[in-house]
């Protein structure tokens, strides 16, 4: 969703023991990961939202819980997007799978200590190892502008 050209991204960080699940997309020749996720739409909620692009994107159903990372990536040109990221649990089952949009090219399980040194975007990882070292249940992270130019 935009308004004042603010676009709403949600986000997801869905575990599995000491793994976390990413998308990788590959937009313009580059190749980097993401938690899974993607835009608010008009007259959707936050969470239906979280639930919904979880679903296109892994093929899993998740469970939202509660917020957990605020941030935003400001690009010198104009672009403004906001991304709330949310702790999911998924039920047992379920099937992994690749959706079908267009930039998005595998989904896959990642060990934890990845996150430190993978190609992430935006680049949380250090927030998210923290927000996992408490459970996914300390105080809500508000990273501010994160936005980096590409290498």
């Amino acid at each position: 969703m935009s308004s004042n050209g603010v676009r709403v991204r949600v986000a997801v960080c869905l575990r599995d023991g000491d793994r976390i699940l990413l998308a990788e997309h590959v937009k313009h020749g580059r190749r980097h990961w993401l938690l899974p996720g993607g835009g608010v739409e008009a007259g959707e909620t936050m969470v239906g939202a979280a639930v919904r692009e979880m679903l296109e994107e892994t093929g899993l159903v998740v469970t939202v819980g509660r917020l957990v990372l605020v941030c935003e990536a400001i690009e010198p040109a104009g672009r403004h997007l906001l991304n709330l990221v949310f702790a999911g649990t998924t039920p047992p089952g379920g099937t992994l799978r690749v959706g079908r949009d267009g930039v998005l090219d595998d989904v896959a399980w990642h060990d934890r200590d990845e996150l430190a040194t993978i190609d992430l975007h935006p680049p949380i990882g250090e927030a998210v190892l923290a927000c996992w070292a408490e459970e996914f249940e300390g105080p809500v992270r508000v990273l501010g502008n994160v936005w980096r130019p590409s290498v």
